[in-house]
């Protein structure tokens, strides 16, 4: 994964799980659905300590669920790294983390967005759905990987990369 558009700084080499939301099935008006699955899989998550990587299309946490997933951070605290992700038949514009602002700079969570359709960022969705799901909805898929991903960002530029399985730049 690439964003040209991230917030947060630094090296993370501590996470092992993906949650994403399916983006051949996604539908605006699931996303009440979606919270309510995410939920419950966070919370199995924070009960074993374990972050994650979220991705999902629209906007995170938005009130207006046509826009995005209705989170509170509650239902996605165990995220380590949160990422926004636009599709060609949901353009939104990127909230980049303004409704957790303050738990995002409290707990050093990561938030990036890509716009594949505006080539701003990539997501490799085949990588991931070749990837063994250790657990999967309707609209959800977790990824539980042997070893750990290596998630860059660089403050200063903006800019995120989260390398593949096994892959380390430092």
């Amino acid at each position: 994964l690439y964003s040209p558009s991230a917030l947060g700084n630094g090296i993370i080499n501590s996470v092992f799980d993906i949650v994403y939301v399916k983006s051949d099935r996604f539908s605006p008006s699931k996303t009440h659905q979606i919270a309510s699955e995410l939920e419950q899989l966070n919370q199995t998550l924070a009960n074993n300590d374990r972050n994650y990587i979220l991705i999902g299309p629209g906007r995170w946490g938005s009130s207006d669920s046509w826009l995005g997933v209705p989170v509170k951070w509650p239902q996605i605290s165990s995220a380590k790294i949160i990422v926004e992700a636009g599709q060609d038949n949901y353009k939104i514009d990127p909230s980049q983390g303004t409704h957790f602002f303050q738990n995002l700079t409290s707990f050093r969570v990561g938030y990036m967005t890509v716009n594949e359709y505006m080539d701003e960022g990539f997501i490799d969705y085949e990588y991931l759905s070749k990837l063994e799901a250790c657990y999967e909805t309707e609209m959800l898929r977790h990824v539980c990987l042997k070893n750990s991903l290596q998630i860059i960002i660089d403050g200063q530029k903006r800019i995120g990369v989260i390398l593949k399985e096994g892959l380390k730049l430092a």
